[in-house]
């Protein structure tokens, strides 16, 4: 604990910072539409929970592993005529990254504009699991 009260590693410290290098690096690919990208970030057991995309095409499960991550990629080919996702805060503790941002796209011809929060668990510098969390409509 560091003179105010919060653990040693509150904020951005060294030695923890790797895991939102890699974080960034996965939504950097996902922009390029780069799998092999996003798989190399992986574990190779790793759970995907996108929700959003799973809904639009039904699914209830998670996508798992590097397989799961190629899957992925061909549901939201699939299910949106668009999708970006937009990170406007990382929060790092250690194991563990959240990305606090929003997403839009277009299914169906219409567009969608969700907040989002995503949480990120790592292991080794790979990512174990994640969770993407629909937050409700994006307010202006």
């Amino acid at each position: 604990m560091d003179d105010d009260g919060r653990p040693a590693y509150y904020g951005n410290p060294a030695g923890v910072t790797d895991d939102i290098e890699v974080v960034r690096a996965i939504y950097a690919a996902f922009g390029r539409r780069d799998v092999e990208g996003v798989a190399r970030h992986l574990t190779a057991d790793c759970r995907l929970h996108f929700e959003g995309t799973g809904r639009v095409l039904g699914r209830e499960r998670p996508y798992l592993g590097h397989a799961g991550v190629r899957e992925y990629f061909a549901d939201v080919a699939l299910a949106w005529e668009n999708l970006e996702l937009h990170t406007d805060d990382f929060r790092l503790i250690p194991g563990c990254v959240v990305v606090i941002g929003h997403v839009t796209g277009r299914h169906g011809g219409q567009a969608i504009r969700r907040a989002s929060v995503w949480t990120w668990q790592l292991q080794d510098g790979k990512v174990s699991s994640v969770r993407a969390s629909d937050m409700g409509e994006l307010q202006a």
